[in-house]
């Protein structure tokens, strides 16, 4: 899948980097949240390299990734596709999975010691 970025989904990008405020708005509409505008948002990094089957990795970049703190800390990722080549699930569950696994945290409290 060849990624293309145009003006539009440049513009998309750079509108919620560098307007943090119109973040709160746009994921009460989108998330059905009720934050009041005032939360702390955090953004985390857009690269993100996907493992392929082969072993080698691809770079992506995400639109936007980012955590508001609110009474919940919730994290969210948002894109933007100007095009309809029907790409964009496919993207949401390869970036969404990545990040799902840069994300992980082992915990081994739940795991069974293997004994022979």
């Amino acid at each position: 899948m060849k990624n293309v970025n145009t003006p539009y989904d440049d513009v998309f990008r750079t509108l919620l980097n560098d307007c943090t405020e119109l973040i709160i708005p746009v994921v009460n509409e989108i998330f059905g949240e009720n934050y009041n505008g005032n939360e702390p948002i955090v953004f985390f990094q857009n690269e993100h390299f996907l493992n392929q089957q082969d072993g080698n990795t691809n770079e992506k970049i995400t639109d936007t990734y980012f955590e508001i703190q609110g009474i919940v800390c919730k994290k969210y990722h948002i894109e933007c596709q100007s095009t309809t080549d029907g790409s964009m699930l496919v993207r949401l569950f390869e970036y969404d999975s990545q990040i799902a696994l840069d994300d992980a945290v082992m915990d081994r409290r739940n795991c069974k010691k293997n004994t022979l």
